[in-house]
């Protein structure tokens, strides 16, 4: 697979997460300030700087969920 088809399945997959979002909600991404379900598609699609942090914030929580670290993995409560 080409670095160029990979990256546009890991957009596509970042642009299927976001809009499961109620498309009136509102994410704060720092200091670059508040924006709607609609904008943060638009920064991915555009694959701006803006577009690349979403992707990049999107992966690490995927990551970070397949590696079992929202979950208490020893905890006999769940």
């Amino acid at each position: 697979m080409s670095d160029q088809k990979f990256v546009e399945q890991i957009k596509e997959l970042v642009i299927a997460r976001l809009q499961v979002l109620p498309p009136d909600a509102s994410i704060s991404i720092g200091s670059e300030g508040s924006f709607t379900r609609d904008e943060l598609i638009v920064h991915v699609k555009k694959n701006d700087e803006l577009g690349k942090k979403i992707t990049e914030v999107e992966l690490e929580y995927l990551k970070m969920l397949k590696e079992g670290i929202f979950y208490a993995q020893n905890n006999s409560n769940y």
